[in-house]
């Protein structure tokens, strides 16, 4: 795996930045699957949103130090059981939420980001719970609302025109299915599905795993990832920091640090919860060897 990375990407508000920013602080602790060999020359992108979360706040995309500190952020990881293997460099491109629904819209992407796709040798794509930015598919009672009110809201106009989520989540897999390259071995490239927020989900749905949560969420793009044959694909359930932090038990907790992040994969008897944030990153590294 000399030379290649992992590239995270996402629809907006999917959780990328604070997923990342507490993936540095398990790596700086010295906690997890994955250690870093040597820190990145820039770390004001990942200390900058660290800053929120210390004051109990997550991250807010919109806040321009780190939309500008994200610029060029890589850092190197390697398995902790492995300390003699190659790295791989966590790339967090430079494309905001707006620029992927361009590239969503037209098929188009910046040359510089599809090359570094083409080098990656895994993905990680993220797909937010009850984010307010998901866009549902319009059904006839929604459509016939629209189609019968004179003067839509500015919020009604975005809903009308805005690209379903699961569509949006269809095609930037489309993007990873033509871009990420074949394994020298000729394994083919692994990309992790990451849930982000899965502590919002209700106990019945966390029993039942990611994958039934995207069956029932986003059906097209849930059969989307089992109809490939390009892509290697495992789905997470993960809450970076274990909770919410509108939730005053949960901030109290997370300031006496009695609380953790944690990630979920599988269901029923033989679903898997672990308090280890960094196992998509270690599963697209390793594959399934630790398992």
């Amino acid at each position: 795996m000399n030379n290649s990375s992992i590239v995270m990407i996402g629809w907006p508000d999917s959780g990328k930045t604070n997923y990342l920013a507490a993936v540095w602080d398990s790596l700086r602790i010295g906690q997890g699957k994955i250690m870093a060999p040597v820190p990145p020359d820039d770390l004001r992108y990942v200390e900058e949103a660290l800053a929120f979360q210390s004051k109990g706040e997550f991250a807010p995309r919109s806040d321009k130090n780190i939309e500008e500190s994200r610029r060029d952020f890589s850092v190197a990881v390697r398995l902790r059981d492995k300390p003699n293997s190659a790295t791989a460099d966590i790339v967090v491109p430079d494309i905001t939420g707006e620029l992927w629904k361009h590239a969503v819209e037209t098929t188009e992407i910046a040359a510089e980001w599809l090359e570094e796709l083409q080098r990656a040798s895994g993905a990680i794509l993220f797909v937010r719970v009850l984010s307010g930015d998901n866009c549902a598919p319009l059904d006839w009672v929604t459509s016939e609302k629209f189609l019968t009110t004179r003067k839509l809201s500015e919020a009604q106009q975005k809903k009308a025109k805005g690209i379903p989520t699961q569509i949006a989540l269809c095609e930037m897999l489309r993007f990873l299915e033509h871009t990420l390259p074949t394994a020298s071995d000729g394994e083919n490239p692994k990309v992790a599905v990451v849930v982000t927020a899965w502590d919002l989900v209700d106990a019945q749905t966390a029993g039942e795993g990611p994958d039934a949560y995207l069956r029932k969420e986003y059906p097209l793009f849930s059969g989307r990832l089992t109809d490939t044959s390009l892509l290697d694909i495992a789905v997470f359930g993960m809450s970076a920091l274990g909770g919410d932090f509108a939730d005053p038990v949960f901030k109290e907790k997370y300031f006496k640090s009695q609380v953790t992040g944690y990630v979920a994969r599988g269901a029923g008897n033989t679903q898997v919860v672990e308090p280890d944030i960094t196992t998509p990153i270690a599963w697209i590294i390793a594959g399934d060897e630790d398992k």
